[in-house]
């Protein structure tokens, strides 16, 4: 079940992501019209960038969407800014959370695997990172492989 939260800029959350969970649970519940839910699950900043389109925008899907997009896309600035400060939050599985981050490097034109795997490691929650240096020689380990030993651990 796709779980369908408002669309908060200020949470730096992502404008795609979320119109495509939008689009997910429309789809789910048969729902045609996806402008009613977007209008219903927005918030301010989203809500104020909606109304700034005619009337007859706001009931078009494609434009609501195109809007929301531009005003809120990450740009590959702050992506990068996101990409160097987000942690693995403790309620967040690894693999989801390098899902995240190769998303933000791809904003910037990726990063080398190896990058990816020291930037993940690094961004680890303490006892995790402490884990994966004690249990094994983390050099040596390929990306996929540190993700498997953080799942285990």
């Amino acid at each position: 079940m796709v779980r369908l939260g408002r669309y908060d800029p200020s949470a730096r959350q992502s404008i795609t992501d979320w119109l495509v969970k939008v689009q997910s649970v429309c789809w789910l519940r048969g729902i045609n019209d996806v402008t009613t839910v977007i209008a219903l699950w927005h918030t301010a900043g989203a809500f104020a960038v909606c109304m700034q389109l005619t009337t007859e925008d706001q009931k078009d899907n494609v434009k609501v969407k195109k809007a929301l997009t531009a005003a809120f896309l990450v740009d590959s600035f702050s992506a990068y800014e996101q990409f160097v400060s987000r942690k693995l939050r403790a309620d967040q599985p690894p693999d989801m959370f390098l899902a995240k981050l190769r998303r933000l490097a791809a904003f910037f034109s990726g990063v080398p695997e190896r990058t990816m795997a020291c930037r993940f490691v690094a961004r680890l929650l303490g006892n995790v990172r402490q884990f994966l240096r004690a249990g094994s020689r983390t050099e040596e380990l390929s990306l996929s492989q540190i993700i498997t030993c953080c799942c285990d651990s």
